[in-house]
């Protein structure tokens, strides 16, 4: 990873290879924006919110993607 101008990388990243067993893969690279704090958090949190999510559970996705953003924005 590039850092620019910063004196360190501020960004984080997710590979979950397998959310479901040779059928769902997650990649997720996440900007620091000035500060790594957030994307951290997303790096740590997203994958084990979005296994939560009823919708992901029942094969809907996008909107368990946008519902998991949601919820961890919020």
């Amino acid at each position: 990873g590039m850092q620019g101008w910063r004196k360190s990388m501020e960004d984080s990243h997710i590979t979950a290879l397998d959310l479901i067993e040779g059928e769902v893969s997650l990649f997720g690279v996440f900007d620091g924006h000035g500060g790594c704090e957030v994307a951290l958090f997303v790096e740590k949190h997203l994958v084990s919110e979005l296994k939560k999510n009823e919708n992901f559970k029942k094969g809907n996705y996008k909107q368990a993607l946008t519902e998991t953003f949601m919820l961890i924005d919020k």
